[in-house]
């Protein structure tokens, strides 16, 4: 017999919301801990330095992220992706306030704008989206993976994490970007699979048990798979950026992914009005625009002796898009002068100046003594080694 059609409600929104909110204030605080302990190791002598697999902090730090990205987890079980996703707001003001108490780093006004301006999308997001939605069951789950839209989006997101590891490996493309592209990627799997896996049991705690299904072990497996990956590259990225650009940027990059993971796989725009769905966009727009206050004119506030970095990265105030655009247009012109004015006395007392083989002029005298203005100049000390006067 198969389960009837189940429906969120509003007291599960509220379920749902509370819990990703705890959960994201958990990451914040786990992903500062962890980039705190990278920060102390790079301060140590380099023979006293440790793997960071073997510092209590980091661990700390990993076990606090396990339990937000639980929280998260059960969050998808009862509110749509498109409402739990930018929730995520809650990590990146939270960051603000742990990394100058944790990490020192400094808190500009345009910052605290552009915290504002995120959170205000984020309640947009959150007042336009969808309200309520149908719980799949594992047959439901079958065939929402067997549509033909999803099928072209999973093909178009593999080509894109290869591409990104092309970048990152042979190419060495040391970016922010690289590293969250990745991590939001292979986010949207986690959230379809984390989506699924809580709706089953969700049914399966009604009454139907959805255990002998197949499809709950493949997306449990699929849901720890990409989970572990993307903890993986999400802490290079905080071992190697700062973590005032690390943790809004991925949240940025990871709610457009739980987004349309959840249009194209749910159809969570399905039944939304065209204002409902532009006022999405705009909070969306919002989103991105505070983070971009957030980020832009931010430096490193450890010196480059005391950050882990990659053996070819670039110092922290290169732009990101470094790695992209060629140097050459982001350049800065300096003209100055090629000849050096005044008298050249450093040369004077050495013992070694003239090259080896001095070339000879058509006199039959060599470059370097025309360097002289007179024949008793090379005897002075303060001759003008072709320096202007």
């Amino acid at each position: 017999m198969d389960p009837p059609e189940m429906n969120t409600s509003s007291k599960d929104l509220l379920i749902g919301s509370a819990l990703a909110i705890c959960g994201n204030l958990l990451i914040s605080i786990s992903l500062n801990i962890q980039k705190f302990t990278h920060v102390r190791n790079a301060k140590r002598e380099e023979s006293e330095r440790l793997h960071y697999t073997k510092e209590p902090f980091w661990w700390l730090g990993l076990f606090l992220m396990f339990c937000g990205e639980i929280g998260n987890f059960s969050a998808y079980g009862f509110a749509p992706a498109s409402l739990v996703a930018p929730l995520g707001t809650t990590t990146v003001v939270a960051n603000l306030f742990l990394s100058a108490a944790i990490l020192k780093e400094k808190i500009k006004p345009e910052h605290l704008f552009g915290s504002a301006l995120a959170v205000v999308g984020a309640f947009l997001l959150v007042t336009f989206s969808k309200r309520t939605e149908k719980v799949f069951d594992a047959k439901q789950l079958v065939d929402a993976l067997t549509q033909t839209a999803f099928i072209v989006y999973v093909c178009i997101e593999i080509v894109a994490i290869i591409v990104l590891f092309v970048l990152l490996y042979k190419f060495e493309m040391q970016s922010v970007l690289v590293y969250l592209l990745i991590t939001s990627l292979l986010a949207s799997f986690t959230v379809i699979s984390a989506k699924a896996v809580s709706s089953m049991l969700q049914v399966t705690f009604a009454g139907w048990s959805q255990f002998r299904y197949p499809i709950f072990y493949a997306m449990l497996l699929v849901l720890a798979v990409t989970a572990v990956i993307q903890i993986k590259y999400l802490n290079q990225a905080m071992k190697y950026f700062n973590a005032t650009v690390v943790v809004p940027t991925n949240f940025v990059f990871f709610t457009i992914s739980a987004i349309i993971a959840g249009i194209i796989f749910y159809k969570e725009f399905w039944g939304m009005s065209a204002l409902e769905i532009c006022m999405f966009l705009f909070g969306c727009v919002m989103c991105f625009v505070g983070v971009y206050f957030i980020t832009v004119g931010r430096e490193s506030t450890q010196d480059s002796s005391q950050t882990e970095k990659p053996a070819n990265e670039e110092p922290a105030s290169r732009p990101v898009l470094a790695d992209i655009i060629p140097t050459w247009l982001l350049a800065d012109v300096n003209m100055a002068p090629v000849q050096p004015r005044g008298n050249v006395n450093h040369l004077s007392n050495a013992p070694d100046t003239r090259p080896i083989l001095p070339e000879k002029t058509s006199d039959g005298s060599s470059s370097q003594d025309t360097l002289y203005d007179t024949p008793g100049a090379k005897d002075s000390p303060t001759a003008s080694y072709g320096a202007t006067q």
